[in-house]
């Protein structure tokens, strides 16, 4: 056992399900997983995917990796846990969990006698993710996101951990890689507090806009499945891949006031500082505002609904 995840004998896969017991609101759920134990030692390795349960991409990417990856060449120890925001995924629920309304993905390392997702943030970190070696969390642009494709991970101070965290990146094989938090965004995300607990681990973001696009989900499959071979956890050389350009910071702009936003960018589009990138109306097609880049750089993603709340999430630019 793992936590409350049963582990199969040695050369063997098994698909099932877990909870958490003890815990009324959390033992109401049901969590998917796959397990595979190879024959030969090797790292403790966890796949994570849905902790924004309209990510699609990577809940598709981590079924299939569950499905094909064969213990028999495998080393170690292999948990994906495919659907880690199991109250939301048939809401089709937008960034955060049903059962508190807050996003799963700022609340690590949890409490023990908080929300709904306070606990299981904390349950899941202290019973299942500190005792993996590695950490991949698969990410997608949301229901009402687009994006490019880019990993992010981050600095712990432990030059031997870091090094780890960064060859996992690297083989990857994104385009864009963050290394640092978003501008006045809040801590909590898995893959960093994972980090900071020893953990080498990193989130990979591929896809977007609710759709199942076979080459995003592909490049999940592919990257992770490198990030496996460089790490020692499965057979093989990892094939050669361009290490991603590390941005210098992670620009997230927002609304000064609710409106119907008009974006004049795209993914993947470089800006400089103060050029516009979108327009803010009222209801009525009124100007409320005129959205400029805050620095020189690549869209790194875009919010694709126009309806959008005051302080509202827009775009985000990762700073060159």
């Amino acid at each position: 056992m793992i936590g409350p995840l049963t582990i199969p004998a040695a050369g063997e896969r098994i698909a099932g399900r877990f909870t958490f017991s003890g815990d009324e609101g959390l033992a109401k759920y049901e969590w998917p997983y796959f397990a595979i134990r190879a024959r030969s030692d090797g790292p403790t390795v966890l796949i994570t995917a849905g902790i924004h349960a309209a990510e699609y991409t990577g809940i598709e990417a981590a079924i299939r990796l569950g499905r094909t990856l064969d213990p028999k060449q495998a080393r170690g120890t292999i948990l994906i846990l495919l659907l880690l925001n199991r109250p939301g995924f048939y809401e089709r629920s937008i960034y955060v969990n049903p059962e508190d309304n807050d996003n799963l993905n700022r609340l690590f390392p949890g409490r023990a006698d908080g929300t709904w997702g306070e606990r299981f943030a904390h349950r899941l970190l202290t019973e299942i993710i500190t005792k993996c070696d590695h950490a991949i969390d698969l990410h997608a642009g949301d229901l009402i996101e687009d994006l490019v494709p880019f990993v992010i991970y981050r600095d712990t101070g432990d030059a031997t951990l870091d090094g780890r965290i960064v060859r996992m990146a690297n083989a990857y094989g994104a385009r864009w890689a963050v290394k640092s938090a978003p501008t006045g965004e809040r801590p909590g995300s898995l893959y960093a507090v994972a980090a900071l607990n020893g953990v080498a681990a990193m989130l990979a973001e591929s896809g977007g806009n609710g759709l199942l696009v076979e080459e995003d989900v592909v490049r999940h499959v592919r990257g992770v499945t490198n990030i496996l071979k460089a790490i020692g956890s499965i057979d093989g050389d990892p094939d050669p891949v361009a290490p991603p350009t590390v941005v210098r910071s992670f620009e997230w702009l927002r609304a000064p006031a609710e409106g119907m936003f008009h974006r004049a960018v795209a993914v993947d589009q470089r800006v400089r500082a103060g050029d516009r990138v979108g327009d803010l109306t009222d209801l009525v097609g009124e100007p409320l505002a005129t959205i400029t880049a805050t620095v020189s750089g690549v869209v790194l993603f875009t919010v694709t609904s126009p309806a959008i709340k005051k302080d509202g999430l827009l775009l985000a630019i990762g700073a060159l």
